[in-house]
């Protein structure tokens, strides 16, 4: 089994394809719900002289050698298999503009004789995402559309019906097609994973599987011969009813394949040539291509509709949700590298979701309702610094006047926060969602947050606001020396020793450094700073090396994280030492998975990857530390 996988989508159908080729999730109309694609598999039997079918071949290690990549420049996937008589190809895609993904089987006959062979597709479903129970899901044939009809449904109860619709088409027409119950294992409605073996399928044209779900597969009877080759498309074509579905479906088939292909490599490499324009130069070919690989999924992770960017495509743990935070580093990153639009599209969706008393909710569904409702202050002051970013990155003045309420709310809610006997800013939960407290990293995000609405003030002709939020700004540094340095270092916390929920202290956390990166509310060369980031990297030590959140970390086991490792080459990189840069990426990039995507974490003593991945917020961080690292490679342009 080959570990990793790759991601396609366009903003509104997101998929995810295991290394070997198995695609196992799939997600409509948004790119985080609904979850209705459970697995999807190619497989072969090769008919013997005497007409039988040989054993039946699926599409994956041991049996074929295998390796998966994608097209250059592009989120278009090929899965490559080989083995002596044959080599095939997957290509996996989701068109630019219709809720299609495509899945396109090539089969090359490597031999001297003809090939003749069973190519079958499989594919179990659980639609509309219901939390994983498979009751009253439907698959069955239209025999006059030639497609599988996928929905969530009750033969005789109105009320269970489904949300979506989901189609499936092969192409060309199949020759045969099985619609089965999961798991049973006799009858007309045997699943269609076990109708296969024999390389014939039962034709049943209905399955309700309630509770074990349902399954279909297609097949098709071909001959390729020497050195020849044969092409079959599977399309997974969505709508929100069964008419929009098949509308869809039809559009689809109005061009083949291999035509859908072609605009869908068109499109991508026309995107990234915006990125490519800022693209630093490394001297490292690997780093230059996680450069534009990291843009690539930074844009898959972009809710077409709302402009919500989650925080990474896992179900294990949930991060298809959008969390304010995350969701800015994101949009300053792809703001930085001239994709202004995908940014003020987020910064758009920031200004529908805010509360009426001027922040955010902990997290929020792509389409802005709110998932968990916890306060998270240090949310509040990165969307105005980041929606400032945007406006010194565009000079978009219509964009000012847009967002002033907005921007106005947060800031007067950052004002109402601060503690009028510690002057500093309380906030119920830290950024990694376990304590609250009076936290350096909630207060630098405030500071950085009233310094920008003090200067948007300014720009919109608001002085009285101007001068009171700069002045909280002032006020907030004033307090953040005097507090949170404590004994020549900087804290994590107002009362570092106190117990907390989740920690024995919080005395150093990789988020301290949040006071000089990203927010520069303290100089990274600043003597207490250094000392700070010194003590964090002698504080966590682990097998495999590598920095985490804290040394007490007990989440998925407190393991070191990559987010970690890049914010320290951050640093890093804000005061020159490019050595330091250079051994933090070296771990990041040991630990990295297939497609050099970066898990949140790497198990501490195995380095496997653990909890999400890849996780945006370490891809849009890669992004600015190696424009960073490309400014201190051409000594004239130090970093900005």
């Amino acid at each position: 089994m080959i570990s990793g996988f790759g991601v396609v989508g366009n903003g509104e159908v997101l998929a995810k394809v295991r290394g070997d080729g198995v695609a196992t999730e799939a997600y409509y109309p948004s790119i985080g719900f609904f979850r209705h694609l459970i697995q999807s598999h190619f497989g072969i039997h090769i008919r013997g002289a005497d007409g039988e079918p040989g054993p039946c071949r699926w599409f994956a290690p041991p049996e074929f050698v295998t390796e998966q990549r994608y097209l250059e420049d592009t989120n278009v996937l090929q899965t490559s298999y080989l083995r002596p008589d044959i080599r095939a190809e997957v290509f996996d895609f989701v068109h630019p503009d219709h809720p299609a993904f495509l899945r396109t089987l090539e089969v090359h006959n490597t031999t001297a004789e003809p090939l003749v062979c069973d190519l079958f597709h499989t594919e179990a479903s659980s639609v509309a995402d219901h939390k994983g129970e498979f009751g009253y899901n439907v698959a069955y044939y239209n025999r006059l559309g030639e497609h599988v009809v996928r929905y969530r449904g009750h033969p005789w109860n109105n009320a269970v019906e489904s949300q979506v619709v989901w189609l499936i088409s092969g192409e060309p027409r199949p020759d045969t097609y099985q619609c089965g119950v999961s798991y049973q294992e006799e009858g007309g409605g045997l699943d269609a994973y076990l109708d296969v073996r024999d390389g014939i399928l039962n034709e049943n044209r209905y399955a309700f599987g309630d509770p074990a779900g349902t399954t279909s597969a297609l097949m098709w009877r071909r001959t390729i011969p020497p050195g020849g080759t044969i092409s079959v498309t599977v399309l997974f074509v969505a709508g929100m009813s069964l008419f929009e579905g098949e509308d869809n479906l039809k559009g689809m088939r109005l061009q083949s394949a291999e035509q859908h292909l072609g605009k869908t490599v068109s499109y991508w490499r026309d995107w990234i040539e915006t990125g490519k324009k800022t693209q630093p130069r490394l001297g490292d070919a690997r780093l230059e291509k996680l450069y534009l690989r990291s843009l690539l999924l930074l844009k898959l992770l972009q809710d077409r509709k709302y402009g919500a960017l989650i925080a990474a495509p896992t179900l294990d743990p949930d991060y298809r949700y959008c969390w304010p935070r995350d969701g800015v580093y994101l949009a300053w990153a792809l703001d930085r590298c001239g994709y202004h639009d995908e940014a003020r599209h987020y910064y758009r969706w920031c200004q529908r979701t805010q509360r009426g008393e001027g922040l955010w909710s902990q997290n929020h569904y792509t389409d802005g309702r709110r998932h968990w409702a916890g306060i998270q202050v240090d949310q509040v002051g990165t969307i105005i610094w980041g929606a400032w970013e945007h406006f010194l990155l565009t000079r978009d003045r219509n964009f000012l006047v847009e967002m002033w309420p907005t921007i106005r709310r947060a800031a007067d809610y950052l004002v109402f926060r601060t503690d009028p006997e510690t002057r500093l800013v309380y906030s119920e939960q830290d950024l990694w969602e376990e304590t609250g407290g009076y936290l350096a990293y909630t207060n630098a995000a405030s500071v950085a947050g009233l310094d920008a609405a003090a200067a948007w003030a300014r720009e919109v002709g608001r002085e009285t606001h101007a001068a009171r939020w700069r002045a909280g700004a002032q006020d907030l540094r004033r307090n953040i020396e005097r507090q949170l340095l404590q004994d020549g270092v900087y804290v994590g916390e107002f009362q570092p020793r106190q117990p907390f929920a989740q920690r024995a202290d919080y005395l150093l956390d990789i988020s301290n450094l949040g006071l000089a990166v990203p927010f520069r509310v303290v100089p990274a060369d600043q003597e207490a700073m250094v000392r700070t980031a010194q003590c964090l990297e002698a504080d966590m030590v682990y097998p495999i090396g590598g920095i985490g959140r804290y040394a007490s970390d007990l989440f998925v086991g407190g393991n070191p994280w990559s987010l970690s490792g890049i914010w320290m080459a951050l640093y890093y990189a804000e005061t020159g030492q490019i050595g330091e840069v250079y051994r933090q990426l070296e771990w990041c990039l040991k630990h990295a998975m297939l497609h050099d995507f970066l898990p949140e974490q790497s198990q501490k003593q195995s380095g496997a990857p653990a909890s999400a991945a890849p996780l945006g917020w370490s891809h849009a961080w890669v992004i600015v530390l190696f424009q960073r690292l490309g400014k201190l490679l051409a000594p004239q342009n130090p970093p900005d």
